[in-house]
């Protein structure tokens, strides 16, 4: 029993220096990328303000997303293109309309609470979207929408 003992501290530590190497070498980001340490908050705030106020989904998403970001949200497809692609649809309408309520950050996710209206005189809807941050970039999305808001 002594050496399985042994051989489960050897490995505790063992992970617990490869953790503190990926730490001190930028956290596990792809090579020549290192973590970014802005402020999650600025980066979630200025992603939220091109996206929904200026409209501008691709360079939202080009600047502030990775290219191999996963999209939860299935009316938006599974990545980052087709993410876009659904975005310029809705914010090319005339009148598609969206107003930020609030945008928090808790550990390694933004969460952007908005209203949005794609046509004038319907009903809208309030949508909490979920953005996964790693390396300074977003890798994950998911929504939480309710229909009918005003």
């Amino acid at each position: 029993m002594r050496w399985y003992r042994a051989a489960v501290f050897c490995g505790m530590g063992i992970l617990g220096v490869a953790a503190a190497a990926q730490a001190a070498d930028g956290g596990g980001c792809p090579p020549g990328q290192a973590m970014k340490r802005d402020d999650p908050a600025k980066l979630f705030q200025d992603f939220a303000t091109q996206l929904l106020v200026r409209k501008d989904a691709r360079g939202a998403y080009e600047t502030f997303a990775a290219a191999d970001m996963v999209q939860r949200n299935p009316p938006f497809g599974a990545t980052r293109d087709s993410t876009i692609a659904q975005w310029e649809k809705m914010t090319g309408l005339p009148d598609s309309r969206f107003v930020i309520e609030t945008v928090a950050v808790d550990g390694d996710v933004g969460v952007i609470h908005f209203r949005g209206k794609l046509k004038a005189g319907e009903a809208g809807a309030v949508i909490t979207q979920h953005d996964r941050l790693r390396c300074g970039k977003i890798v994950e999305e998911w929504a939480e929408f309710s229909a009918g808001a005003k």
